[in-house]
């Protein structure tokens, strides 16, 4: 015999799965990209006669893995940020940021920076690349105030790495 017990916790067992695959879907890691030499042709490449005009190693915060080389370039007339050998922790929502702190890593210096948005990066410019590639800096950088790049969950405000620039 069915129950007003038994229906009501089949009901409940039902909005727990949906609720659950809505907090999967938004809480979930995207999946990386791996990339070498300059983007696989998702991205721009540099000439020959681009300029390294700062470099910085990148480390891991609040737990989170992140390494590699990112240069700040300028060829052609615009500026890159080229990263190399390139790895992070990969969560949802997580973004490049160019910053006037060499050390980004809070959200009011994350704040005061510019988000960069990664060419095939998973939902429209997360960073979810890793390995060698290019990214062209958004127009209306202020490219002499860039000392720092920080790598920014946005959904849970946490810092995954950042690299000062030098």
């Amino acid at each position: 015999m069915v129950t007003r017990r038994t229906v009501l916790a089949g009901m409940g067992l039902g909005l727990a799965g949906v609720g659950s695959a809505f907090a999967y879907e938004q809480l979930a890691p995207e999946r990386a990209t791996r990339v070498e030499n300059g983007g696989g042709g998702s991205g721009p490449s540099l000439s020959t006669a681009a300029e390294t005009l700062a470099s910085g190693q990148f480390s891991g915060k609040a737990g989170h893995r992140c390494s590699g080389r990112v240069d700040l370039v300028h060829d052609e007339g615009a500026h890159f940020l080229r990263f190399v050998n390139y790895e992070q922790t990969q969560g949802p929502d997580v973004f490049v940021y160019v910053c006037p702190d060499a050390d980004p890593d809070t959200a009011a210096e994350i704040a005061a920076g510019t988000k960069v948005l990664i060419d095939g990066g998973a939902d429209g410019g997360e960073s979810t690349k890793t390995g060698t590639f290019v990214q062209r800096l958004p127009d209306g950088v202020d490219v002499a105030s860039i000392r720092g790049v920080g790598i920014w969950c946005e959904n849970f405000r946490t810092p995954f790495g950042a690299a000062t620039l030098e």
